[in-house]
């Protein structure tokens, strides 16, 4: 009789000692305060850093040799979303009465490592010719869409 009063009385502080174990932490305490990826650039860095991309795309267009037909302009910006500097080279004919006739150019390009992220070219006002890469676009109006989205500070994933 002692001896099972032994065991009832060992299972007893068993479940007893089980129930009083710590809970396990609550996802709540596990997460961890981890703060944005990226803190976006207050007004004056900003500025600076819009200035800096300008002279990154005045690099892009001196280094971007074209024929004597042809002419190109660049356009940059500053995105502070992505925190990054886009350069919209445009390249086409310098007389524009033959625009119909020829290729006219647009060129996606990080203004930092002057990597070509994308472009598109067509010919004509009602382009049947044409070429585009990037985006994961399967047509050069969805281009165009995005890099004017990337060149107005939108959201933007070449």
């Amino acid at each position: 009789m002692v001896r099972i009063f032994t065991v009832l009385l060992s299972y007893a502080l068993l479940a007893l000692i089980g129930c009083n174990r710590a809970e396990a932490p609550k996802t709540e305490e596990l997460k961890r305060d981890v703060g944005p990826a990226f803190k976006p650039p207050s007004a004056r860095e900003a500025f600076q850093l819009e200035g800096e991309c300008v002279k990154l795309g005045e690099v892009i267009l001196d280094e971007n040799i074209i024929g004597s037909a042809l002419t190109h302009d660049v356009v940059s910006q500053y995105n502070p979303r992505t925190n990054h500097c886009y350069v919209l080279l445009h390249v086409y004919l310098t007389d524009l009465s033959k625009l119909n006739q020829f290729d006219n150019s647009f060129y996606l390009k990080d203004g930092q490592t002057k990597e070509l992220l994308a472009y598109y070219t067509i010919r004509g006002y009602d382009p049947k010719d044409y070429a585009y890469l990037g985006f994961n676009c399967n047509n050069w109006e969805c281009v165009q869409q995005k890099i004017d989205d990337c060149m107005k500070g939108k959201d933007c994933d070449p």
